[in-house]
């Protein structure tokens, strides 16, 4: 994949301008339709987490959202789809032991929630771009851009 993955690291340093001086950068997956950003940060990698109302981003993909959960773009309705999943709000994406961590972004020029990155095992976090690649990046914050937004919020879970 060595020059394919070049291209694709300077696509993403372009769209996410902070990736360029993060040390622990790297693309981690070839693209892939099948899952998104909210389905990875809850540790799927087989359907397209969001509310069905928003129609499928491919044919060939299963989106999923919970019946119990009110569909919306509001950050609300984001973080209730994590509360179902186990994840409670947190402070900060400091490193806790025995939890893992996510972190929900909102765009407040759309007034919508845009994205959902995970912490990993080493410390460093992972994003599903749409339907481009898995990334490792340092921070949630190095991702923060026009189309994202900010984080908004931080959610834990404790796991065995």
């Amino acid at each position: 994949m060595g020059k394919r993955i070049d291209e694709v690291e300077r696509i993403l340093v372009q769209a996410f301008p902070k990736l360029l001086n993060d040390n622990s950068f790297e693309v981690t997956s070839k693209a892939s339709p099948n899952y998104n950003c909210i389905a990875w940060a809850c540790m799927y990698d087989e359907r397209w987490i969001q509310p069905p109302y928003l129609g499928k981003p491919n044919l060939d993909c299963v989106v999923w959202w919970p019946p119990e959960i009110p569909e919306g773009i509001e950050p609300e309705y984001l973080k209730s789809l994590f509360e179902y999943h186990g994840y409670i709000e947190c402070n900060s994406s400091k490193r806790e032991e025995g939890y893992r961590k996510v972190a929900l972004f909102f765009n407040e020029q759309t007034n919508e929630w845009t994205h959902a990155a995970r912490e990993l095992n080493n410390g460093c976090w992972t994003s599903k771009l749409g339907t481009f690649n898995d990334i490792q990046h340092s921070t949630p914050e190095t991702i923060e851009n026009d189309d994202y937004g900010k984080v908004y919020c931080f959610m834990k879970k404790k796991f065995k």
